[in-house]
């Protein structure tokens, strides 16, 4: 592969796993709205980090590959998009113990005691995003996966000169640059 063409199969490989991130956060998004799921039903908040956690994997590190920048985000969707990753990082993917300020009363994540007249509970809080921000996280994720999607279409037509006439599976070769585009390698899927 030439350098330009080994780049593009890192692109590609960036694209088929953001689109399939932007699609399962927006199917949780999509899920909590249609089933109206209220603040005090307990699968809330795991469906919000899910939401979150999944938008933000395709601009977090990932070895070998790297990530998409801010580049991606349409200027309207720029500061839900800083929001979601602030949010995603120090408070439900990790718990970071100095994360934010949160409504003048300390950082976000805090353990309290409470102490009522002969009570008293430790608590930990729970920060958690409005299902107000949710349609706009829809919207987002929509128009983020139907960019990647034309991307990759445009990026594959590309390389599909390279597509191995012999049947079989084969790997999108973004390990080695010497190597060639596509890499046969033992089926996982059963052929007939």
């Amino acid at each position: 592969m030439h350098p330009e063409e080994f780049e593009d199969a890192k692109l590609l490989w960036k694209m088929f796993y953001a689109g399939q991130s932007f699609q399962h956060a927006r199917a949780a998004a999509e899920h909590i709205l249609k089933e109206n799921i209220s603040a005090d039903d307990a699968i809330l908040y795991p469906l919000m980090t899910a939401v979150y956690v999944l938008y933000g994997r395709p601009f977090k590190k990932s070895h070998g590959v790297g990530c998409f920048g801010e580049e991606l985000i349409p200027l309207q969707y720029r500061e839900l998009h800083g929001d979601l990753l602030k949010h995603r990082d120090k408070i439900l993917a990790h718990s970071d113990s100095n994360s934010f300020e949160w409504l003048n009363v300390g950082q976000a994540n805090q353990v309290r005691l409470i102490r009522r007249s002969k009570d008293k509970s430790l608590i930990c809080s729970q920060l958690q995003a409005t299902p107000a921000l949710l349609p706009h996280i829809v919207s987002l994720c929509l128009e983020l996966q139907e960019q990647i999607e034309s991307k990759k279409r445009e990026l594959f037509r590309r390389y599909e000169k390279y597509v191995p006439v012999q049947v079989g599976e084969y790997i999108l070769n973004i390990e080695d640059s010497s190597g060639d585009f596509f890499r046969p390698v033992k089926p996982i899927v059963e052929t007939k």
